[in-house]
C-alpha cells in the first residue's frame, strides 16, 4: 500500500456536518477514539515569568528563520546531532530528542516567545532539570494520554543526580537548539506557524544510524513530497467533521502535518476530525506525540506503537492506553485536590486555636 493510500481509511458521507457538544455522545466514526480530556485546573508559578519580563534579547545570538523551514528543521537537527555527540553524551538518542521536544513544548507563546532563549540559558543545571519536569508535568496534566505516549522522551529528567558528563551534553544541546533558532519555528501562538515543518522528525532521521534505519525500515517522506500529497489527496475530497484518519506506519506524523497545513488552508478545523497514527519505533511514535500537541491536532488523537504487520489495527489497544492514562490523571488530581482540601482545614484550624 501505498502512503497515498493512507488516507482512504475514511468514515464519510454518512457522518453529522455539525460538530457535537461537549456533552453530547461521541461521533459514531469517533467512537473509539477516547472522550476530550476535560478541563483540569493547573496553577503556574510566577516567577518564571517574572524572570522573562526583564531578559534583554541577545539579538546577535538568536536569529530568524529566513529560509525554508525544513531546511532549517534539519540545520537544528545536525547542530543538535554534533552538541551531542561533541560532548560525548552518549548512544541514548531519546535524551536530545527529549531536551527538543521540551523546548518545543514550553508553554510560552506569542511573538516575543523566543526571547526565552536568554532565560533557558541563565539556568544552572539543577534549574533546567527543573524547569523540564515542570514541563512535561504541565503537559502530563493537560494530555497524560500523549505524554504518557512520549514517555521515551522524558523518563530521563527523573534522575535526580545526572552524571556531570550528561549534564554537560544536555546543555551543548539546549544552546545548539536555541541558537540554530527553534523557538522561531515552535513558539508561535497560531499552530498554522508550529506546523510548518516536523523537527522532531528532522532530528530522530539525522541522529538515528543507517543501521537501525534499516532495522526498522524507516523512510523518512520528504516534507515538499507529503504537502503534494495532501493537497492533491484533499483537492476534491469533501471534508466533514467527524471523519477519521489513519496510518498505521506514521512516523512522527509528517503526513498529518501536510494535512492539517491543507485543512487550514481551506478554514477547516483539524479538532472537528480524529487522527490515529501508529509506528513499530517506540521513538518515531513518543515524537508524534510530541508533534500532535505542538501541531494541535486537537483531542481526538490516538498514537500507537507496536507492529502492524504482526499486530493488525492497533487503535483499539491505543484506545484503552488513552483512557487508562486519562483516568489515571483524573485519580492522581482528585487526591492532590483532597490533599489540598486537608491543610487549608488544618491551618484554619491552627489559625483558630492560635
Amino acid at each position: 500500500m501505498s502512503q497515498l493510500d493512507l488516507f482512504a481509511d475514511i468514515d464519510g458521507p454518512d457522518q453529522p456536518s455539525t460538530p457535537p457538544t461537549p456533552a453530547a455522545p461521541p461521533r459514531r466514526s469517533l467512537a473509539d477514539l477516547p472522550p476530550a480530556p476535560a478541563p483540569v485546573t493547573v496553577t503556574v508559578s510566577a516567577q518564571p515569568r517574572a524572570k522573562l519580563a526583564t531578559v534583554k534579547p541577545k539579538l546577535g545570538h538568536y536569529r530568524p528563520t529566513q529560509r525554508n523551514p525544513h531546511e532549517t528543521a534539519f540545520d537544528i537537527a545536525e547542530a543538535v546531532s554534533y552538541a551531542w555527540h561533541h560532548a560525548q553524551g552518549g548512544a541514548g538518542i531519546e535524551v536530545p530528542m527529549g531536551v527538543v521536544a521540551t523546548l518545543a513544548l514550553w508553554p510560552l507563546r506569542g511573538p516575543d516567545a523566543y526571547l526565552a532563549a536568554d532565560w533557558w540559558l541563565s539556568l544552572d543545571d539543577t534549574q533546567l532539570l527543573t524547569a523540564f519536569r515542570e514541563c512535561w508535568a504541565r503537559w502530563w496534566i493537560m494530555r497524560p494520554d500523549l505524554i504518557d505516549r512520549a514517555t521515551p522522551l522524558h523518563k530521563w529528567v527523573d534522575d535526580e543526580k545526572p552524571g556531570p558528563k550528561r549534564a554537560r551534553a544536555v546543555r551543548a544541546v539546549v544552546e545548539a537548539a536555541l541558537t540554530r533558532g527553534l523557538l522561531h519555528l515552535t513558539s508561535s501562538d497560531d499552530p498554522y506557524f508550529r506546523s510548518t515543518t516536523d523537527v522532531m522528525g528532522a532530528v530522530l532521521a539525522v541522529m538515528r544510524s543507517q543501521g537501525a534505519h534499516d532495522a526498522l525500515a524507516e523512510f523518512h517522506t520528504p516534507p515538499e513530497v507529503a504537502e503534494l500529497m495532501a493537497r492533491m489527496m484533499f483537492e476534491d475530497m469533501p471534508l466533514k467533521p467527524g471523519m477519521k484518519f489513519d496510518e498505521p506506519t506514521g512516523g512522527t506524523g509528517g503526513m498529518y502535518r501536510a494535512a492539517v497545513q491543507v485543512m487550514r488552508d481551506k478554514s477547516i478545523d483539524p479538532h472537528e476530525f480524529g487522527w490515529s497514527l501508529a509506528d513499530i519505533d517506540e521513538l518515531a511514535a513518543a515524537g508524534a506525540a510530541v508533534n500532535a500537541i505542538l501541531w494541535d491536532l486537537g483531542p481526538h488523537v490516538l498514537i500507537a506503537c507496536g507492529d502492524t504487520l504482526h499486530e493488525g489495527n492497533l487503535t483499539a489497544k491505543a484506545a484503552q492506553e488513552a483512557r487508562e492514562s486519562l483516568e489515571r490523571r483524573d485519580r492522581l488530581h482528585s487526591q492532590a485536590a483532597f490533599l489540598a482540601a486537608i491543610q487549608k482545614v488544618e491551618a484554619l484550624v491552627r489559625d483558630a486555636a492560635a
